[in-house]
């Protein structure tokens, strides 16, 4: 996995939960707390996702074999280690300026929101506070079987604890920050929203992973999933808030292929596919539609990024927004793929690509999905009449 990220955090210890200092360690302060992470570390997760025996979570000999009823928490383990090498428990680690297309984090990544990471110790409690703001800008959590159990948006304050926990005693903290402008003044003001947010723990004991999976099955059955959720995957139906809507595969696919994702009530996300061969060679191409219905009031917004067949960033321009898209005089959006220089919406792809659409704050499920169908039938990705 591609990383060198910047890190500041601030947490503190959650007062209806402190223990004596003779049973938990004593929190860290918010000054010892502020770390400015500059260098990659080795993390045991490579450029493509795959894990190697330098990741705490995986050996070469004698580990649990990878099946398809413990890939994702194996996925969700080799994420929870890598970040807990990378900035420690309790911390979070801020993309500071936008993810460097060198140094990506997460497989299909969102590039319209700026990221930060941390893995917290649930066990004694978690308060998480996200000061009122007029963008989007949230914090996800998700426990160590990848189903979400919270999300705190601006204005609110989110209480855990730790039986709220499908499996485990840490919670990967997954903050997705959209900043007003990309130049300096609206990073500025972006980092500043980051570093708002607070996060109380009652505890901060290291993840430390209660199995170690055979790394060679792992990756086998990972690229074989992966591949397979190109086409086969039902996203509403991989991410969850809810331990007893796990379905197989659909689980499987949706958190190997594009883990940390948010359930569909919160953000719906389809994939979008060349709709000839033209189009998946890379020719110029377009397609045309109606915008999604999305809370846009509440700073809902939708986006379109392109991947390589692994789920990474290979192209710039890559992704095109709500924010930035140019309609048509009835309304409509039309995206340009590799069009010439006169073309509106214009987007870079690669041979062999794939998107994802992403609609955040949706109106409702049942829209969003009569909307992914009506696009996937009607609006394809053709190549552009010459």
């Amino acid at each position: 996995m591609k990383k060198s990220i910047l890190v500041l955090v601030t947490i503190g210890l959650l007062a209806s939960c402190k223990k004596s200092a003779e049973t938990t360690p004593a929190p860290e302060t918010p000054e010892t707390t502020t770390v400015d992470i500059l260098q990659k570390k080795p993390t045991g997760v490579l450029k493509n996702g795959d894990a190697t025996a330098e990741n705490p979570a995986f050996t070469e000999t004698g580990g649990e074999v990878a099946t398809w009823d413990n890939i994702v928490r194996a996925e969700t383990a080799k994420y929870f280690a890598a970040e807990q090498i990378e900035s420690g428990t309790n911390k979070f680690r801020h993309e500071r300026s936008g993810i460097d297309l060198k140094n990506q984090t997460v497989i299909r990544s969102n590039f319209d929101l700026i990221y930060s990471y941390a893995v917290y110790d649930i066990s004694g409690g978690l308060k998480i506070t996200v000061p009122p703001y007029d963008l989007y800008h949230i914090v996800h959590v998700l426990d160590e079987n990848s189903v979400t159990i919270g999300v705190c948006y601006p204005g609110k304050t989110l209480e855990l604890k730790a039986s709220d926990a499908t499996y485990g005693s840490h919670v990967y903290l997954f903050m997705r920050t959209q900043s007003r402008s990309n130049d300096a003044k609206g990073m500025e003001e972006m980092r500043k929203r980051q570093d708002a947010v607070v996060v109380e723990a009652g505890s901060n004991k290291p993840f430390v992973p209660e199995v170690k999976y055979d790394v060679a099955s792992f990756n086998k059955l990972r690229k074989q999933i992966i591949t397979d959720a190109v086409t086969r995957a039902v996203i509403e139906k991989g991410f969850v808030d809810n331990i007893k809507d796990i379905s197989t595969p659909q689980y499987q696919y949706i958190n190997l292929a594009g883990w940390a994702g948010l359930p569909a009530k919160h953000a719906y996300y389809f994939v979008v596919l060349p709709g000839d061969e033209a189009a998946k060679n890379g020719e110029p191409s377009s397609v045309t539609f109606k915008k999604p219905d999305l809370k846009y009031g509440e700073s809902g917004y939708w986006s379109l990024t392109i991947y390589d067949e692994q789920g990474w960033v290979v192209t710039d321009p890559f992704h095109l927004n709500s924010h930035q898209v140019k309609p048509n005089p009835d309304g409509t959006i039309t995206l340009n793929f590799n069009g010439g220089p006169d073309a509106i919406n214009n987007i870079k792809v690669p041979k062999n690509w794939n998107g994802l659409f992403r609609c955040y704050l949706p109106v409702s499920v049942p829209s969003m999905i009569a909307y992914k169908e009506d696009f996937t039938k009607n609006h394809k990705v053709v190549a552009v009449k010459k």
